[in-house]
């Protein structure tokens, strides 16, 4: 061993060392946002749902989509997601019942942003952020733009 020179032993530790500082770096720069999209089932809400997860996948999100019909939400873990948009269709002036149980229930526990589609203008009385629409499907990329960014907004709020 030459003097001012580190030992094999102490080459090997400092090896490692950056080993694990790169590794860490990669896990942290790799971890996405994880964002739920709700939906049910028709042309516009398919449509809307496409159009937002290629944004979202785009600005760096995790995206997961999720048809919401036959109680589906049950099963979802709030705190998996930054944020989890859904999406339903306003019958009689009311958000859907199943979505109203599950914001009750877990939706207050994490940032959700509820859109309802609707034919007459109603407020939705509901505890966690909330938009509407018509079911315009030439307006598709529009509101998929407006709600996206909500969306970050809300992930922002998140972190």
């Amino acid at each position: 061993m030459r003097p001012g020179y580190p030992t094999e032993v102490g080459v090997k530790r400092m090896i490692l060392v950056v080993v694990l500082v790169f590794c860490a770096a990669m896990a942290s720069a790799a971890e996405k946002p994880a964002v739920l999209l709700a939906f049910e089932e028709t042309k516009f809400k398919n449509e809307l749902i496409a159009e937002m997860k290629a944004n979202l996948e785009a600005a760096g999100f995790a995206v997961t989509t999720l048809n919401h019909s036959k109680g589906a939400l049950d099963a979802v873990d709030p705190a998996s997601y930054a944020v989890i948009f859904i999406t339903n269709s306003g019958v009689g002036k009311k958000v859907r019942p199943w979505i109203t149980s599950w914001i009750a229930a877990k939706g207050n526990r994490t940032k959700v942003l509820l859109h309802t589609t609707q034919l007459y203008d109603w407020k939705v009385d509901t505890t966690v952020d909330a938009v509407t629409s018509a079911s315009t499907r030439k307006k598709t990329a529009e509101f998929a733009a407006a709600y996206t960014e909500r969306i970050k907004a809300l992930a922002n709020q998140a972190k």
